[in-house]
């Protein structure tokens, strides 16, 4: 693949976190029995037993096996200032996703649709998406939000002490995306590639790729950061995306706008490499 990305020597994950993420965090840690979640998580070698799931079933991609697809994580990894690299697996699946797991020994796991339907540039956005949450620290949180249910289910009246940490741990959780998303932008250093990226995940048929309309996805993230205008759409944005596995692509695009046109996404770019 082109080297020829600005290599962030230096970079801290505190200069690009994502303020709705910095803001849910600091609600979360307020919220009691977040501790009971966490000790149960590193005492029942919960991480543990994904880790073995996950590696049981698929692909691992090495420097020998698979060196082309591992160079993209390697890449990521020395542009973002992140010494130990998470090992790399891939999945079957033909929806343009990927995922992290575990937070002292993380992994990183790309659908094989990603390789198959994504460029190179598209391809390092996501990976670098990936590693965000691993530079961020965000992991441990992450494993929480997964093993919430279970661990609460043989404490008396478990259930009901559950709901008010499932709530802000799936609300950070979605939060913790848009820090990730800045991290992936920053790692892949073109904003055509992201927004193509955006589109492909928010549901362009292969068939139209070659067509793919930049412009006016950009206008549909426009139109939707203009709905916070009104009281009642920011709420409904704020309960729509609690539970869902990722906030929605046009919002993940239009929060990436905001960030480049306040200059920070430049500002950070300038500060940590020569180029």
């Amino acid at each position: 693949m082109n080297k020829d990305k600005c290599i962030l020597h230096g970079l801290v994950h505190s200069e690009y976190e994502h303020p709705m993420d910095r803001k849910a965090l600091e609600m979360l840690k307020k919220t009691p029995g977040l501790s009971l979640v966490g000790k149960y998580i590193t005492r029942n070698m919960v991480e543990k037993m994904v880790r073995i799931q996950y590696t049981g079933s698929n692909l691992k991609i090495t420097k020998k096996n698979y060196p082309k697809i591992y160079e993209k994580l390697q890449y990521a990894c020395n542009i973002l200032d992140i010494a130990n690299l998470p090992e790399l697996y891939i999945e079957w699946g033909y929806d343009i996703n990927a995922c992290t797991i575990g937070s002292e020994n993380p992994i990183i796991i790309l659908n094989s649709g990603l390789i198959d339907l994504c460029s190179d540039d598209e391809i390092l956005f996501i990976i670098g998406h990936e590693c965000g949450h691993i530079k961020s620290n965000h992991m441990l949180y992450h494993m929480m939000a997964k093993t919430i249910n279970s661990s609460f289910r043989f404490i008396p009246f478990g259930d009901i002490a559950a709901e008010p940490i499932r709530y802000w741990l799936y609300y950070w959780d979605r939060m913790s995306e848009f820090t990730a998303d800045r991290a992936g932008m920053l790692c892949c250093q073109n904003q055509k590639a992201v927004m193509q990226a955006f589109v492909k995940m928010s549901g362009l048929p292969v068939k139209e790729f070659d067509k793919c309309d930049i412009s006016s996805f950009i206008l549909q993230a426009i139109d939707f950061q203009d709905m916070d205008e009104d009281t009642m759409n920011r709420f409904i944005k704020f309960v729509s995306i609690a539970e869902e596995n990722h906030p929605w692509t046009v919002m993940r695009a239009s929060e990436i706008l905001k960030w480049i046109d306040a200059k920070n996404y430049q500002y950070v770019l300038d500060k940590h490499s020569n180029c």
